[in-house]
């Protein structure tokens, strides 16, 4: 009985998701370059696109709509500069006065 209580609450959740889910933008028809880190993108005026990826440093053209890459990196976690303090070494040890006679 309670089995029965725990899928039809499922079910009803289920439901009520499906029927709230945002269906403006469908996830066939858009490409997963379009929030790349890596894509080059280019608009043309009468909404033409381009897409090209930049991963590995050639640049591919993508004719096709990309639903899954293993070189994907989204555009808000893209990498920071990273500045690393320490590990230097005093300039008077690197320099030693040298007298030439």
């Amino acid at each position: 009985m309670e089995s029965l209580i725990v899928i039809l609450v499922y079910a009803v959740v289920a439901a009520i998701a499906y029927g709230t889910r945002d269906r403006s933008v469908d996830s066939t028809t858009v490409s997963l370059c379009l929030t790349c880190v890596n894509a080059m993108i280019t608009r043309g005026t009468s909404g033409e696109k381009r897409v090209a990826c930049t991963y590995g440093g050639a640049l591919r053209p993508v004719t096709f709509t990309v639903c899954e890459c293993t070189g994907y990196c989204s555009n808000r976690n893209a990498s920071k500069l990273v500045k690393i303090e320490g590990f230097v070494r005093d300039e008077g040890e690197v320099y030693a006065e040298v007298s030439i006679s």
